[in-house]
């Protein structure tokens, strides 16, 4: 009889971590291994093009996947080869080692930044921005394997595995706690938006609402003010920040932000079509904790010397209908965040220095109010 409440005991042991990630992820993922509960549209192609062009990525996709960007196919190679000859562009003898499939550096976090660290043909993701850009949609990160204050850690040699994504933050090693590039974009394109994906379910991602002014070309398709967002709050197409509910789903569905169910959040309220809650600034005109008229105005307290915070505009499926500003455009992720980090703390949108209540905040609360011009504080991108 004891040997079986030892063997039960040991059972409740090992059960425990997966309980404890369902009761994180909310009483309607009890039953999945994932975080995403809608059905998806099954295995994607890649370079496959989705619905709504205004969003397509435009490189790592069709015609522009090109193999031998990221991989080599003969490490091994010792001879000479006329270097106008056809071929695969590898350079011989390679200098390099052979590394896991057949990737052209040793991590895929060092194989991304070559392109994308300081270089001018392609978006420049870390520190000073090389495209001039004013203000790069996503922000920028800090130097990898360091702790970033301002905004997403970046790692090299972490769980890949979607199974594994969790593990990182809630049993794994403090050092796992970051991300690498290839968590949330697809190198090898998936018909969504910059690629984005889901982390924990790629094959599932539904299409997504970033949408690039058709005016732009080139690296100006990063620049903040040409990028817009949308949602029709369905499989159909997404907002975009549905990505983030993989890690950051506790700041995410009534569950989390209104658990007493008592209308009064216990956190700020975020779009999330996904867990039914999408979020409209005038909500909370009726309680008079925002004034939509003031978000509408675009004036006086919480824009002196900062840009208007991005809503998310529900039913927008292009560019221009995203940028119209609505009393019932929504508070999204990327209101008060930049994707990959910015100068301030917690990769936040707008300057601290003048206080949360004075900047981007009042733009729909109004309860600073405040009726002198604070010193602008520009942004560096």
């Amino acid at each position: 009889m004891k040997r079986w409440a030892v063997l039960a005991a040991a059972a409740v042991l090992l059960a425990a971590p997966h309980a404890g990630w369902a009761r994180m992820a909310g009483p309607e993922d009890l039953s999945k291994a994932r975080i995403h509960r809608g059905a998806g549209p099954g295995v994607r192609i890649a370079g496959v093009t989705g619905s709504y062009p205004d969003a397509e990525p435009h490189f790592h996709s069709g015609a522009t996947l090109a193999c031998s960007d990221c991989h080599i196919s003969h490490a091994s190679q010792s001879h000479l080869r006329d270097p106008n000859a056809p071929g695969m562009n590898e350079p011989v003898p390679y200098p390099g080692n052979p590394n896991p499939n057949l990737l052209r550096a040793g991590d895929p976090l060092d194989l991304c930044l070559t392109c994308h660290d300081g270089r001018t043909f392609a978006p420049d993701v870390l520190a000073e921005d090389a495209n001039q850009l004013t203000q790069r949609s996503a922000g920028f990160f800090g130097t990898p394997d360091t702790q970033n204050p301002h905004g997403h850690d970046l790692g090299h040699a972490l769980p890949k595995a979607p199974d594994d994504l969790c593990i990182r933050c809630h049993w794994g090693s403090p050092d796992d706690r970051k991300v690498t590039c290839i968590d949330c974009h697809d190198p090898h394109g998936n018909g969504r938006a910059r690629n984005l994906q889901w982390a924990s379910w790629p094959q599932g991602t539904p299409e997504l609402g970033l949408f690039s002014s058709p005016l732009a070309s080139g690296m100006a398709r990063y620049e903040a003010a040409n990028v817009s967002y949308g949602s029709l709050g369905s499989e159909a197409l997404r907002e975009v920040t549905n990505i983030c509910i993989d890690c950051h789903h506790v700041f995410s569905g009534d569950w989390y932000i209104d658990p007493d169910g008592n209308g009064i959040h216990n956190r700020h309220p975020s779009f999330d079509s996904e867990r039914g809650s999408p979020n409209t600034i005038s909500q909370g005109d009726a309680r008079g904790t925002t004034v939509s008229s003031h978000w509408v105005a675009g004036t006086g307290s919480g824009f002196y010397g900062t840009t208007r915070v991005r809503p998310v505009v529900p039913g927008a499926t292009g560019y221009a209908a995203a940028k119209v500003v609505d009393a019932n455009n929504g508070v999204f992720c990327l209101s008060c965040h930049r994707a990959h980090g910015s100068d301030q703390d917690f990769g936040m949108a707008w300057p601290l220095s003048g206080g949360l209540t004075a900047t981007g905040c009042d733009q729909c609360h109004l309860k600073a109010n405040v009726v002198q011009p604070v010193p602008a504080v520009v942004l560096t991108r």
